[in-house]
């Protein structure tokens, strides 16, 4: 490295970088793209990125003398459309030498390029040979046979590492060698493992180097390979490559994508990727609701025993059994309750595993990056310092047939639990031994393992964990992340899968993931699809225009006036915005079609009395209180009423039945307060303001907030004759009531 190189700053020095190849792609100015490169390869030397600018350059220089001549020639569009390409390519390289220079963390698997042979022939041979040694040295019928076979995986390993460590930072791959070794992977005569491994390889150098080529080979390996583990990686390879700019610039590789595309087993492929790519991305917000939700229950039922067949109680007399009989009954169904509740997040696709074993990645085995790829196998070199009998026995077997961990999980399982398991009792060790002790997680029977849905899922769970727990992750752009997890809003993928993006945002609606949801409408938003401005009303109410939302409705009913749906949502947003006139309009009108709903005639009932047509809502709440005499939601509509209809004594007798339900909320401490502020009744009206805050967040409050809360029912204040000084006066005192003892009593 050179002073000028060393002067550089790594960061500046890539944003340039992007800045000309954005240039190049947006604009398509070859010449000022080319000038620009030069400039900065002025202050990178690297002889032999320049010497391929001089060559592009100079093909640039012949193609405008020729013009200048005035000479017509029919290739010209195609020629300087293969430059851009080139000029592209050659950019992406200077990005890899550049962070080659400057990144410590490329350094590593820098050491063995220099050594190693990328000639596809060569590799062929290696893994061709391995799958020989392995076939020879397992029929040896000595005593020397496992050490044989050790030495065999062992040197293999060794040599896959470095491939694996050479071959993913290298320079864009010619279209030869990406299909040469495509075709490799897909051979029958090397081993399933090693395929899977480098097909990995092949999609993060795809990710990372915006290769065109490795992009067209996982594409061919994709269609072409009957190995299924070796499908769902290339598919999740390619999909993930995929990149705007660099299909802009090779309208080839858009082509062979787009054309894909018009296999419906494609689509559908492409479709439960992104489904489960979404469930992989919300793994920490699902294992927070494991945490809160379900695992409490687990803990607390330790007296039942979970097996493959079921939930059993242990066989334990207590005094308990004896005092409470129906306890035991009743904390079985919970318990039942919990693992169906897990197991369904499970079948569904949900990372149920993701929170336990993300503290297990800090063992040394993960400090080699192949190994977060490479399927799991108990011959992996890196296992054979545990024992043997450890290896060997029936809980290694169970692991190795579950249908619950994927392959880095299953790493960290057996690394853990290798730790303790010369210590375990006897009589343990003999039933692992044996493959008993109830090893088969609870479910896994229902898990059809050679599913290309599961197949696909246990991989991208394995990409999950690489991209958010690996060192190694800061040297790629990660697919999970917000930026990148939603491929379908690619433009590729537009004009082939509307009918899939439309069923991946009702997937992200019941997540309710609404920014993701908006991202994804908004790119196929067809404004004559009366579904989609059905959607876009379920993200306007979600974001609060409920101006837009009507506007959207009218538009629905104007096409389906009979759209029931869409009436309720036009009449929900119309109260929200104060139009209770409209509201009540839209609520009579479901009530006919639907005259026993009481949610509806709950609603009407409320929106009458906004509308200063209270004694004909009362009327409909009288009727609902004799209907449902328990119903909370009645009596607080019913109380509301009274204070509009200058009832307030009757108000505040319903308030002293609400107030003491445990389901009591803040908004029956405000109401409850006006009928005491109505009333005169001023000191309890305090206290009952100061509950209704506390209650919210529990801090002291300022009088504009206060004075902000009594604006929202204005309309009422005013029909008491209670003045904005008032209010003032009274916001004053609730807030003093925060600063010293307060009788706060119902």
């Amino acid at each position: 490295m050179n002073e000028q190189q060393q002067s550089i700053n790594p960061k500046t020095g890539i944003q340039e970088i992007q800045r000309i190849k954005k240039g190049l792609v947006d604009n398509g100015f070859l010449g000022e793209a080319l000038l620009d490169t030069k400039v900065f390869l002025n202050t990178f030397h690297n002889a032999e990125l320049e010497n391929r600018l001089e060559k592009i350059d100079n093909d640039y220089t012949l193609m405008r003398d020729f013009l200048s001549k005035g000479y017509r020639d029919e290739k010209r569009d195609t020629l300087y459309q293969s430059l851009i390409g080139n000029l592209y390519r050659l950019l992406q390289d200077v990005v890899l030498e550049y962070e080659k220079v400057h990144n410590p963390m490329l350094f590593p698997h820098l050491q063995y390029q220099s050594t190693l042979s990328f000639d596809v022939d060569s590799i062929r041979e290696k893994l061709e040979s391995f799958v020989s040694e392995v076939a020879f040295s397992s029929l040896e019928i000595n005593s020397n046979q496992s050490e044989l076979l050790k030495t065999v995986y062992s040197e293999h390993h060794y040599y896959i590492q470095q491939l694996f460590d050479a071959i993913l930072f290298t320079q864009q791959w010619s279209h030869d060698f990406a299909m040469n070794l495509a075709n490799l992977l897909i051979s029958p005569t090397i081993d399933s493992l090693d395929a899977q491994l480098f097909v990995s390889v092949m999609s993060l150098g795809a990710i990372y180097n915006k290769d065109p080529e490795r992009l067209l080979a996982l594409l061919e390996i994709y269609k072409q390979t009957n190995d299924e583990h070796i499908k769902q990686r290339a598919l999740s390879g390619w999909v993930m490559g995929v990149d705007d700019d660099m299909l802009k610039v090779f309208t080839s590789v858009n082509d062979e994508i787009s054309a894909e595309l018009d296999n419906e087993k494609t689509r559908t492929e492409v479709l439960e990727l992104q489904m489960q790519v979404i469930y992989c991305r919300n793994a920490q917000r699902d294992t927070e609701k494991l945490k809160q939700d379900i695992m409490p229950t687990l803990l607390k039922n330790q007296q039942f025993e979970i097996t493959p067949t079921g939930i059993k109680p242990k066989e334990e007399d207590s005094l308990e059994d004896i005092l409470h009989p129906d306890a035991a009954d009743k904390k079985m169904e919970e318990l039942e309750q919990s693992l169906h509740k897990m197991m369904d997040m499970k079948q569904q696709g949900v990372d149920i595993y993701f929170g336990g074993f993300s503290q297990m990645k800090r063992f040394s085995f993960f400090y080699t990056e192949s190994n977060w790829f490479i399927p799991f196998t108990k011959n992996h070199p890196q296992l054979q310092h545990l024992s043997t009998d450890f290896l060997n026995s029936g809980m290694i077997k169970t692991i190795l047939d579950s249908g619950s961990f994927c392959d880095s999980d299953k790493y960290s399982f057996v690394l853990a639990t290798a730790s303790i398991y010369d210590r375990l009792p006897a009589n343990i060790l003999e039933a692992l031994n044996a493959g008993q002790g109830s090893m088969e997680i609870y479910g896994d029977h229902e898990i059809d393992m050679t599913d290309p849905t599961y197949i696909r899922r246990m991989y991208l769970q394995d990409l999950y964990r690489f991209f958010t727990l690996s060192d190694f992750r800061r040297l790629f752009e990660n697919p999970f992340d917000h930026q990148h997890f939603l491929f379908l809003l690619h433009p590729i993928f537009h004009h082939k899968m509307g009918y899939e993006a439309r069923r991946i945002q009702k997937f992200l609606l019941k997540q309710k993931m609404y920014s993701s949801l908006s991202r994804l409408f908004y790119a196929y938003k067809d404004h004559k699809n009366i579904n989609d401005l059905k959607m876009e009303t379920v993200i306007c109410m979600h974001d609060e225009d409920y101006l837009q939302a009507i506007y959207l409705y009218e538009l629905i009913l104007k096409a389906s006036p009979n759209d029931r749906q869409a009436l309720a949502g036009y009449s929900q947003a119309s109260f929200i915005e104060g139009d209770y006139k409209e509201a009540a309009i839209g609520y009579r009108m479901l009530l006919e079609h639907d005259p026993d709903n009481k949610a509806i005639a709950l609603n009407l009932a409320i929106s009458l009395i906004n509308n200063d047509e209270a004694e004909e809502g009362v009327k409909i709440l009288y009727r609902l209180e004799y209907e449902q005499p328990e119903d909370i939601n009645v009596k607080r509509a019913l109380a509301w009423g009274q204070l509009y209809l200058g009832k307030t004594e009757q108000a505040k007798q319903l308030y002293q039945t609400i107030l003491p339900k445990e389901s009591h909320n803040s908004s029956d401490y405000l109401n409850a307060g006006y009928a005491a502020w109505f009333s005169r009744d001023i000191s309890r009206a305090i206290v009952l303001f100061h509950n209704s805050l506390a209650m919210v967040d529990g801090r002291p409050k300022q009088p504009q907030e206060v004075l902000k809360l009594f604006s929202k029912d204005a309309g009422l204040l005013q029909r008491y004759g209670i003045t904005l000084v008032e209010q003032k006066l009274i916001a004053d005192m609730v807030c003093a009531s925060f600063q010293g003892p307060q009788n706060n009593k119902d």
